[in-house]
């Protein structure tokens, strides 16, 4: 007899997925549709109240004022995002992240009150910091919570598609509340309105029909511990980390065009004040009308070319900006380059989700969140010294020469990471045939295929006896196991068949207790 978790030569057998196209059945779905539109809710509070603390920072302190509560924000941020991911491999998804809403709100009403009742200057810097670190608590989860709540792969990438449209709608919304709100009241009542919407975040994610897709770790390691093992993993994995690399370089480019932006309006085609927003808006756009796009890499094979066509993309709009001088030119530029960022965003996103294990994916996605704010920090800081350096036109190219020649380095690694994703372990058709593990997202099929052991037995080899552990579930490959009681034989398990699942649905039974405490 052989047991073995090998390659049924035969090839996949169909499974059953959700009827109609994948964004509708992301539509369909009621846990992604809380998940999506907490995301917008939260997409939104983030924009808006950036915006209302930079103004209330310039009124009291002009543009020094400004850079400093920006610093005091993203510095605390970028330190905190990778260890506050654990949170997301350590519970249930929805419960962390609707921890995270929570968390959200309450520093933000709190930062609003100080805004209103004028506290100290210090009091609402460390306020301030406090909102903007919580802040990082969401994307991690919401990223790594999406593999959980699809159902096929197509609906992986649709729902990633989704959350980047959400993400570029929030990015021309929230500007837009943020000056109405500040027009009729102030920066504190940006807070106020905002932390109170985050509320109701809090509470449509509180329970979510999830398809379990790990065990969380209940190791007991300190965050710190688990954070490094979250790092081990992507060192081991060449092409995740060059993924995350890639992340954290485009949001050095959206920090410098945060900066350029005032350059080109003001100082190049001399708009006046209020045109930086102007094109920053144009990016908005450009990401949301990206964003809606991406839908065409749904059911894609390979997505290292979105990534490599998004990042030049990207790079091209900026460098051609340095030869413009007509403004509406300008502003399609602008809208350029925030497509090329939804497709690059989309494509990585969905690639790391289909790759990296299941239990450290929320840990990967903090460390993603900290390149983020560190990035978005170092492109502040670097704008002014390509101005410096290459004046106001060259800086732009300085700018776009960054992720086209970054995409050329990383293309092989990312090409190599592609390539894994696509090849499922030798004994994914065994898996797909299991009737228990048929609701599980293919992405995870692949995933737990990659981690079956292979073992060969000799003929009449004694392979479990009754009243032994049950800790592992076997697949019959070829040949045939006897499943004998007393001295008879009580049933065969041929090529295809399966045992020791009833020690799989204990395991599972223990979890779901564990999952039900307080």
């Amino acid at each position: 007899m052989t047991t073995d978790a090998g390659h049924d030569a035969r090839g996949p057998r169909a499974r059953h997925a959700a009827p109609g196209h994948p964004l509708v059945a992301v539509v369909r779905s009621s846990s992604l549709r809380r998940v999506l539109l907490a995301f917008f809710v939260f997409k939104t509070t983030e924009t808006a109240t950036w915006i209302a603390i930079l103004v209330w920072a310039y009124d009291t302190g002009g543009a020094a004022a400004a850079g400093l509560i920006a610093v005091v924000q993203l510095v605390p941020a970028t330190i905190v995002a990778p260890f506050a991911s654990v949170i997301g491999d350590r519970i249930r998804r929805d419960r962390a992240l609707s921890l995270g809403y929570a968390i959200q709100a309450v520093t933000m009403i709190a930062t609003g009150a100080a805004l209103a009742l004028e506290a100290p200057t210090g009091a609402v810097y460390v306020l301030a910091a406090c909102a903007a670190t919580s802040i990082v608590l969401t994307r991690p989860v919401h990223n790594a919570i999406i593999p959980e709540l699809a159902e096929t792969p197509e609906q992986l990438t649709a729902g990633n598609a989704a959350s980047s449209t959400v993400e570029g709608a929030s990015l021309f919304v929230g500007p837009l509340l943020a000056a109405l709100v500040l027009g009729l009241s102030g920066p504190g009542a940006v807070f106020l309105i905002m932390g109170t919407l985050t509320i109701g975040s809090a509470l449509i994610t509180r329970s979510l029909r999830l398809q379990r897709t790990f065990e969380p770790d209940e190791s007991g390691e300190s965050p710190v511990a688990a954070t490094l093992a979250g790092l081990r993993e992507l060192r081991t994995d060449p092409g995740a980390l060059m993924l995350t690399g890639v992340v954290g370089a485009q949001f050095v480019v959206v920090g410098l065009m945060d900066i350029l932006s005032v350059v080109l309006g003001i100082e190049i085609l001399a708009l006046g004040p209020g045109s930086p927003g102007l094109f920053l808006s144009a990016i908005g756009i450009g990401a949301l009308v990206g964003a809606a796009g991406t839908i065409v890499l749904v059911g894609r094979r390979r997505l290292s070319p979105a990534i490599a066509g998004g990042m030049l993309l990207t790079g091209v709009a900026l460098m051609t900006v340095a030869l413009v001088s007509v403004p509406a030119v300008a502003l399609v530029l602008f809208a350029l380059s925030g497509a090329g960022k939804a497709f690059v965003d989309v494509a990585s996103r969905t690639l790391l989700q289909r790759t990296v294990r299941p239990d450290v994916l929320s840990r990967i996605f903090g460390i993603q969140e900290s390149l983020l704010m560190g990035g978005l920090a170092l492109g502040s800081a670097m704008a002014p010294v390509l101005v410096h350096v290459f004046g106001p036109r060259g800086a732009f190219v300085a700018a776009g020469v960054l992720l086209p020649v970054l995409g050329l380095l990383a293309l092989t690694r990312i090409r190599q990471l592609d390539a894994t994703a696509l090849q499922p372990g030798p004994g994914f058709a065994l898996l797909q045939a299991v009737p228990m593990f048929g609701l599980l997202p293919q992405a995870t099929l692949e995933q737990l295929s990659r981690d079956l052991v292979a073992a060969a037995f000799a003929e009449d080899a004694l392979i479990i006896r009754q009243g032994d552990d049950g800790d592992r579930f076997y697949l019959v490959q070829s040949g045939s196991v006897d499943i004998i009681k007393g001295t008879a034989v009580a049933a065969v398990t041929t090529a295809g068949g399966y045992f020791g699942e009833i020690a799989h649905q204990e395991a599972q039974r223990r979890i779901q207790r564990l999952d039900d405490q307080p």
